[in-house]
């Protein structure tokens, strides 16, 4: 019987307004969603940032936060503290129910905003733990607000 388990030394970075400078999260597509070793990995970023969850301040992580041996995560990637999620690859779809706003106090590093989001939508991904497609409809405020200012800094249009 084997066991396999990823010992990859993981730093997880403070936000820092240059994070948004970096490039966008990539797409992650067929070839790493099938390498049982980068599953591995991912998996084993989700365990420890469900741990810093429970020590930190902060409600969220991305890719911009996670160095993976040395070299920052370039996946897209978010993890939440509240409720612990980690996903890959999303995206908000809206449609003509999409007729909602709400104004988000949004935070990253030292730097807070007022942003105007629109919902209900869908929100698209991939799962970070069973690397299957879902969908889930964001219909409250507070989870537009969380969702679209994560999927924002991902793509690193936060301005």
């Amino acid at each position: 019987m084997w066991i396999l388990r990823d010992t990859a030394p993981v730093l997880i970075q403070h936000p820092h307004i240059n994070d948004l400078k970096q490039p966008p999260g990539s797409t992650v597509g067929l070839q790493k969603m099938n390498d049982v070793y980068w599953r591995m990995k991912i998996r084993h970023v989700n365990q420890l940032l469900t741990q810093e969850c429970t020590t930190s301040n902060y409600s969220l992580f991305t890719h911009k936060n996670i160095e993976l041996d040395t070299v920052l995560m370039e996946e897209a990637y978010i993890h939440t503290c509240e409720p612990s999620t980690s996903i890959l690859n999303a995206r908000a779809v809206f449609s003509g129910t999409s007729t909602k706003y709400v104004r988000c106090q949004e935070q990253y590093a030292s730097i807070t905003k007022i942003k105007e989001r629109k919902y209900p939508f869908s929100l698209k991904y991939i799962s970070g733990t069973t690397f299957l497609p879902e969908t889930k409809v964001i219909r409250t405020a507070q989870e537009a607000c969380q969702w679209l200012h994560a999927i924002d800094i991902v793509e690193s249009r936060w301005d």
